[in-house]
């Protein structure tokens, strides 16, 4: 019997271990990875280390073995290590989200956070190919949202959470941030106010965003005054308004104006005073497409005050197109703007509406803006005067020296009216005249040298002048070519951080017929 028992033994010892055949190579290869996981289990991982390295060694490829030496090598502390084999196990096998969500925050660490990037994202990508996990597409949005170039993507990614968790505080959080690297400041407003609703209290790092986001649109309120001088007959017209404005961003997308005041206007022989309301809304689309609004109410001419302005705006580094439609006053005289009785009759009260579309672009330093029009002037007594021209302005900056910036501009001006309106009545039977300067053909040329001046950091000063060659043919006499001219100064002083002050005046003739004097000044009150 014990003959034979060793005859049994010898021959098992034969097969299973002194033989190289296939049968003794696996049973060894099981036996090591059963010692692994049982070392694994009761957390002796430099046993398990040991057992899955022979396996690994005598397979590479092994899918277990190589997943389970990572973990191994991870919760030993050998982290290059755990990374090397993680690398190789993820390159062979890309569908196991658990070990590249693993691998990426690995690849978080400073240590390897510069060079190894590259390789963060794309083991995030990895992952949330195989599960959308929100809290890993939180932190691989993080990371694109840190740089511009990728912040698109980022805001991809928070959509992506916001779809499912549409509270979520830190993808609303990212969101602000991504959209502020791109240059939309709306929409990072939007988000940011977003994350402090569902967070329920500011996050920290958004007071800093949303301050930056609203340089420049901060909420506003302005004492407004201004002057109108008008000397010349029949063209007389003297004013003087007074009016307070407020400026708020009623949401990230708009901002509205309301400004309330008094005006009075006066001739050598009339005067009128009246309120007035004026009303503005500006609405942001995107960073590129926006729609403005103004609407205003005068009370001092009678029987017509509205005015309004309706505009699209296109804008973009490269180009700025404009078209829209505005109804305004005539500033030419005491009656086309408040209205005549004078000669028996109401006359004046010239309103004028044009369609135009605003274009502006860049020819290397030269900046151009042209703007086509057409439209009509409507007044009392008389028939509706079609009008039609053209606006343009070319600038060109020219040279620095010290505080001093010096451009020069070229402005051009030219319309045509089916009638001239210009005219009062020159005889019982003539028909009376709208009171505002329409003739025929009037073309305006004004080369003007323009200068800024940095007075130091809390003062400028600008100013634009130069002549005007004018073309004035009003049918009714021969054409004439006259030199009138066009001024413009700007001072501005930053009293205080929240006070600031702004005064400008300007200076027009046109032809022989009126030379113009305007003023207005501006006290803001800035709530930072």
């Amino acid at each position: 019997m014990w003959h034979r028992f060793f005859i049994l033994s010898l021959t098992i010892w034969n097969l299973f271990v002194c033989s190289p055949n296939t049968f003794a190579a696996d049973f060894v290869e099981s036996w090591y990875l059963s010692r692994g996981r049982a070392n694994m289990e009761i957390e002796n991982y430099k046993a398990a280390i040991e057992a899955f390295e022979k396996v690994v060694e005598h397979d590479p490829d092994h899918r277990e073995s190589l997943r389970s030496l990572g973990i191994a090598y991870e919760r030993q502390g050998l982290k290059d290590k755990s990374i090397e084999t993680f690398d190789r196990y993820l390159a062979k096998y890309d569908d196991d989200p658990e070990i590249a969500f693993k691998q990426a925050q690995a690849l978080e660490w400073s240590r390897y956070a510069t060079y190894r990037e590259k390789d963060m994202l794309k083991y995030y990508r990895m992952g949330l190919k195989r599960t959308d996990d929100p809290a890993m597409r939180l932190r691989y949005a993080s990371h694109l949202a840190a740089q511009k170039e990728t912040a698109q993507e980022a805001v991809a990614q928070y959509d992506r959470v916001l779809a499912s968790q549409p509270h979520n505080s830190q993808a609303h959080q990212g969101l602000a941030k991504a959209y502020a690297w791109l240059g939309q400041n709306d929409l990072a407003l939007h988000h940011a106010n977003l994350a402090r609703h569902a967070a329920r209290r500011e996050p920290g790092d958004m007071t800093a965003l949303r301050r930056d986001m609203l340089k420049g649109r901060e909420p506003a309120v302005e004492g407004v005054i201004s002057v109108l001088a008008q000397p010349e007959k029949p063209f007389e017209l003297y004013g003087i308004r007074m009016g307070s404005r407020g400026k708020v961003d009623v949401s990230p997308f708009t901002t509205t104006t309301l400004e309330v005041g008094g005006e009075h206007f006066w001739s050598s022989s009339e005067q009128r005073t009246g309120g007035y309301l004026s009303f503005g809304n500006q609405l942001r689309i995107n960073p590129t497409h926006r729609f403005d609004m103004l609407i205003e109410y005068h009370d001092a001419p009678r029987g017509d005050g509205l005015a309004y302005k309706f505009e699209y705006v296109y804008d973009k580094p490269s180009v700025s197109i404009r078209p829209g439609v505005k109804r305004e006053f005539r500033y030419d005289s005491f009656a086309s703007l408040v209205g005549s009785r004078t000669t028996g009759q109401l006359i004046g009260l010239a309103r004028s509406t044009l369609f135009y579309t605003d274009v502006a672009f860049d020819i290397g330093s030269v900046h151009l803006d042209v703007t086509p029009f057409v439209g009509w002037v409507s007044a009392e007594s008389v028939s509706k005067n079609e009008q039609v021209g053209l606006a343009a302005k070319g600038a060109m900056p020219l040279w620095q020296t010290g505080k001093w910036d010096w451009s020069g501009e070229y402005l051009f001006y030219v319309t045509h009216y089916g009638e001239n309106q210009s005219g009062f009545r020159s005889s019982p039977t003539e028909p009376t005249a709208g009171g505002y300067f329409s003739p025929q053909i009037f073309v305006n040329q004004i080369p003007r040298l323009a200068a800024s001046y940095t007075i130091d950091e809390k003062q400028d000063f600008t100013i634009a002048a130069g002549p005007a060659v004018q073309y004035v043919d009003e049918s009714a006499r021969a054409a004439q070519i006259r030199v009138g001219g066009d001024a413009h100064a700007a001072y501005t002083a930053r009293l205080s951080k929240p006070w600031l002050l702004k005064i400008m005046v300007d200076y027009t003739q046109i032809s022989s017929v009126y030379t113009r004097i305007q003023g207005n000044a501006l006290l803001v009150y800035t709530f930072y």
